[in-house]
């Protein structure tokens, strides 16, 4: 038990990393950015928020990749592609699909799924912030 808590942990600290790391690459992106197409207020925050959409996805995606990885090294699904659904499935809130052991590690599934909840809730925080930073100025006020 307190192996696969420690396990769970460490694999949650490196889907952070992962996350930071996007989020690391977004701030690069879109400072010298938001000074660009002053005039074309709409299309900078369609870009912007595309942009933003694309690279958060990109982690999840490396994210549950890793827990994929993980529940497939520890023989928790009889098909690697299945340890990848399981990874979905937890790291998303689903609920099991019945094709994880979840017997032999009873914390791995929940300690994906609080990552995911975690790392879901900061892509909305990032959505929200580049919305704030890009809308138009004439939107934002409108009654």
């Amino acid at each position: 038990m307190i192996s696969d808590l420690v396990l769970g942990l460490s694999v949650s600290l490196v889907a952070m990393l992962i996350h930071l790391a996007g989020t690391l690459l977004l701030v690069v992106l879109m400072n010298p950015f938001h000074g660009v197409m002053r005039r074309r207020v709409h299309l900078r925050l369609t870009v912007a928020l595309v942009a933003t959409y694309l690279v958060m996805l990109a982690a999840h995606v490396l994210e549950v990749g890793l827990w994929g990885y993980l529940f497939d090294f520890l023989g928790l699904a009889e098909r690697t592609e299945d340890a990848y659904y399981s990874a979905f499935v937890n790291y998303t809130t689903l609920g099991y699909g019945g094709s994880q052991r979840v017997v032999e590690t009873r914390l791995l599934g929940p300690l994906a799924s609080a990552n995911g909840i975690l790392m879901f809730g900061w892509s909305t925080a990032i959505l929200v912030l580049v919305v704030q930073r890009h809308l138009p100025p004439g939107l934002a006020t409108r009654d």
